[in-house]
């Protein structure tokens, strides 16, 4: 999990920000932002009960939730009764936004600029924070701060995706044995979850593309044939944070042009130094990696089938991604997929070839070193 010493210089970062923005408190609402500041990792699915983090400029802060276990980072921890005898209540959010208008009647709360989170802030919430400070302040969206400030990696945040990225290979050692022709998609993907549990030592999400001699798609009930191209782009999350990465395997011996196309992609990774640098623009990157995609002669027409990656951590797809027309400028401490990929019926049906890598002030470094061969290791 996220450390205490990573949360507080995050809270320290935070409080900062509000501070220059002018903005009294802010009231968080999603789990992975609740998580990113607090160190506790709240269920998103079900049965998924909300939650609220206040935090004030001043640094006073609470947290609302269903559980005050896992010891978050925060002045006080109140709960509201979630379920009983196992069977979930209804309307949780009006029980939270009681506990809420409790919470910030009780300390005499006073904010008239309030941050909150544009993208996941319900009315009911935000009616019920109302109530509690006698009023309603200036609400502020803080989504782009947020995500801003997430761009940038922790040394714990790090050491979470650094140990995603192994559960992931794993995954790709597990799913590389059970490669042969006439094996069931689903079969593949269930070795890979498999070795994605084992290696995690606890239960993780793990799925991605995993159909054969297709651009991508969920594992279908489906016999892989011989002469296809398996384009396996593989997803973890780890106590909340993503590996993504992608490798093309060969059901048998691939044919010459398979080869060659593989070989291509892969070599764009050598060149990678090239673009993944402080100060550099993500859209350049996508876009000499089309150009050189089209160098080879099969794939002038169809170069990059896609975006050329994104940057990624709490959650699958950050920004700056890779794209010719969108993007940003690459930072120290970004962690950016990049995944050069093209596609042609004659290839049944191409290949995708992804590694994540760490930004550095000299150079990046490839946080998901593994070998690129078209042909499966038994």
């Amino acid at each position: 999990m996220l450390t205490k010493e990573g949360c507080q210089t995050r809270q320290t970062r935070l409080r900062d920000e509000l501070s220059s923005a002018g903005i009294d408190a802010i009231a968080l609402v999603h789990p992975l932002e609740i998580y990113y500041f607090t160190g506790v990792l709240l269920p998103e699915s079900f049965p998924a009960p909300p939650a609220v983090f206040w935090f004030e400029a001043d640094g006073n802060s609470w947290l609302a939730a269903h559980t005050d276990e896992g010891d978050p980072l925060v002045d006080e921890s109140v709960t509201y009764e979630w379920s009983i005898g196992g069977t979930v209540n209804s309307y949780l959010r009006t029980q939270l936004g009681e506990l809420v208008v409790d919470r910030l009647q009780a300390k005499n709360t006073k904010a008239r600029r309030v941050g909150y989170q544009r993208e996941f802030m319900g009315k009911l919430l935000a009616d019920h924070i109302e109530k509690g400070l006698g009023g309603a302040p200036e609400w502020v969206d803080v989504d782009e701060m947020l995500n801003q400030m997430q761009e940038v990696k922790d040394d714990d945040e790090l050491a979470l995706m650094r140990k995603a990225v192994q559960i992931d290979l794993a995954a790709y050692d597990a799913a590389q044995q059970a490669i042969s022709p006439g094996v069931n998609e689903l079969e593949v993907l269930g070795a890979a979850q498999q070795a994605a549990h084992l290696a995690a030592g606890e239960k993780v999400f793990h799925d991605g593309d995993y159909q054969c001699g297709q651009l991508g798609g969920f594992a279908r009930d489906r016999k892989i044939e011989e002469g296809e191209l398996y384009i396996i782009d593989a997803w973890i999350t780890y106590q909340g944070y993503w590996s993504d990465l992608c490798r093309t395997f060969s059901v048998g011996e691939p044919t010459e042009l398979q080869e060659s196309i593989y070989n291509h992609l892969s070599a764009f990774h050598d060149r990678i130094g090239d673009y993944l640098q402080p100060g550099k623009d993500s859209r350049d990157c996508a876009k000499a990696m089309d150009a050189y995609i089209r160098e080879h002669p099969a794939l002038a027409e169809a170069g990059l089938g896609h975006h050329g990656g994104h940057t990624i951590g709490l959650r699958a797809h950050q920004m700056p991604d890779v794209n010719p027309t969108r993007g940003g400028i690459f930072r120290v401490g970004n962690v950016v997929s990049i995944e050069p990929g093209s596609y042609i019926p004659d290839a049944r049906a191409g290949v995708r070839l992804e590694n994540m890598y760490l930004i550095t002030e000299s150079g990046p470094e490839n946080l998901s070193v593994y070998p690129m061969e078209i042909r499966c290791r038994s």
